[in-house]
This record gives structure tokens, sequence and C-alpha cells, in this order.
């Protein structure tokens, strides 16, 4: 590993001066299960590393009204944990529980996840389909973006330099919005992600539905909306297995996946309708009520 200056914030106000100061030529640590491994393979560039994991005013959850506010320090055992996370964040709650070991999800945090931009983060589908809003914050002032605006490609986002990620938010799940994450890896646990799928649908009657979310991981070079799928599920009365079947195979002209070490291109398209399909089902043969 290289040499790097080190710097640890103690407040928000210390954090963004800091930043403002190397913008450029600094890497922000929050947990480190990420920056940590990639300083050990020597893959960071920047020669200043800025430590904000005990910055206070970045962590937490709390409500506004219907509006669910998740601090970027939050881990995803605290996300799990809150009390009403699985009524009012369900799909979040259940890509919480996929990340990772039960060490990573005590020690990463919701913010880095999202300002990591991998196409493969567990997080990132489940904050698509919740809505969820983003504010970037400077010493120059701030600013609030839809998640969908904030990824550019794998590990880029449209966040300036000198800019922090304080808070993420977004609607509270009512009593007729149901949904479901789900995520196929390579083993069991502490696998990333060969290809996730979340979805949330809002009920109008016996299977209808009025609004219908669904976003796609690690098959593009960002998380990718599934808006094909989402006019189908909408669009029509879904009654059976066989049309649950015939929407999910719409997956395959959503996603636009490559072939790695880790899956095929054809895999990772077969795989998106499969799982797809089992958590439309799942919901199916439960009433679409939740779990």
């Amino acid at each position: 590993m290289r040499e790097f200056d080190y710097f640890r914030a103690s407040s928000l106000k210390e954090a963004l001066e800091i930043l403002d100061e190397f913008q450029g030529n600094i890497k922000v640590l929050a947990a480190g299960t990420d920056l940590v491994v990639r300083l050990k393979n020597n893959m960071v560039k920047e020669g200043n590393i800025l430590d904000i994991s005990r910055v206070k005013e970045l962590k937490g959850i709390f409500t506004d009204g219907n509006i669910l506010h998740i601090l970027p320090l939050t881990t995803h055992s605290e996300i799990i944990e809150y009390p009403d996370s699985k009524k009012v964040a369900q799909v979040l709650y259940d890509a919480c529980r996929t990340v990772g070991s039960p060490q990573i999800r005590n020690r990463g945090t919701l913010g880095g996840n999202v300002a990591n931009a991998s196409p493969a983060g567990d997080t990132i589908p489940a904050l698509f389909v919740q809505e969820a809003k983003l504010k970037l914050q400077s010493k120059d002032g701030e600013r609030v973006i839809s998640v969908e605006d904030f990824f550019t490609g794998p590990g880029k986002t449209v966040m300036k330099p000198n800019e922090l990620l304080t808070d993420i938010s977004f609607p509270k799940m009512e009593e007729d919005e149901i949904g479901f994450f789900k995520k196929l890896g390579q083993r069991n646990a502490l696998a990333i992600s060969m290809v996730s799928v979340a979805a949330k649908l809002k009920k109008s009657g016996v299977n209808r539905f009025d609004k219908a979310l669904v976003a796609f991981g690690a098959v593009a070079p960002t998380v990718v909306r599934g808006t094909r799928v989402e006019n189908a599920l909408t669009d029509t009365e879904v009654d059976s297995p066989e049309k649950i079947r015939y929407i999910a195979q719409l997956a395959w002209r959503e996603v636009s996946p490559i072939s790695d070490v880790r899956a095929s291109l054809q895999y990772r398209q077969d795989m998106s309708i499969n799982l797809l399909y089992e958590g439309l089902l799942e919901l199916y043969k439960n009433g679409w009520n939740r779990r």
C-alpha cells in the first residue's frame, strides 16, 4: 500500500472544508469495506483520505411527514433493525438483508453503497423503486437530485469533487404498496450480485396496479429501470402465472449486460427474467399482499 495523507473530520462543516481544499485529490472513507481493499491493491489514485466515520450529523434515520430520511453513515444493520423499516421501506429492507455477511452489514453504510456507484450495488435498485432523492452538499451550498440521475457509469456519478452525499430520502410505502428485492450470486453468502431486481407495485383493485416500478442491477453500466415491464404491469389484469411469465419475459429487452468472469451475457438476461418472474409469482400466490 502506498503512502497517503489522512484527515479525520469531526463535523460536517469540517468535512466539507477539507473536501473543498483537496477537491479532485481526496477520497472519502466512510466504513472502508470497499475502500480499504482498493487501497491495499493500490487501486486509489488520490493522495489524500478523508475519514467521515465520526461525523454524527451524517448518521441516523428520521421521518418528516411522509418522507423517510436515511443519513449516509447509517449501516445496513441499522436499517434492518429500524422499527418501521419493513413496513415503510420494505424493498430497501429486503435489499439490506442480502448485503455481504453480518460483519459487513454491521459496518457497511448505505451512503457508501450508493457513492461507490457499482452497477451490482445491492441497495441501488431498491432505492430506484423507492423513488429516492439524494442531497449533495458542498461548502458553497446543496442540491437534491433523483437517484436515477446520480449515476453515469460504473463507479461514476454526477457528484462534484467538493460535494458529499448528506441525505437519502424517499416516500414511505403505503398500505396498498407491495414489493420485493431479489438477487443472484455465485454462492449463498458474501456474493456480489450477478443479477438483481427490485420492484414496487401500487394496487388499484383485484390483480390490477395503478403504478409499477422495476429496476435491474448488474445488467448494464448502471442500474436500469424496466419501463416495458412497468407498462405491462399497469396495462392489464395480472391474474395468472402465465401472464406473469409473459410480462417477465419483457425483461430481456430492458437489460444490456456484458459477459465477465462471473456470468455470461445470456445467463444474465435469462436470470433477469427468472428473478422477476419469481418475485412477482410469490406476490401473486400471496394474493398480492406483503409476505
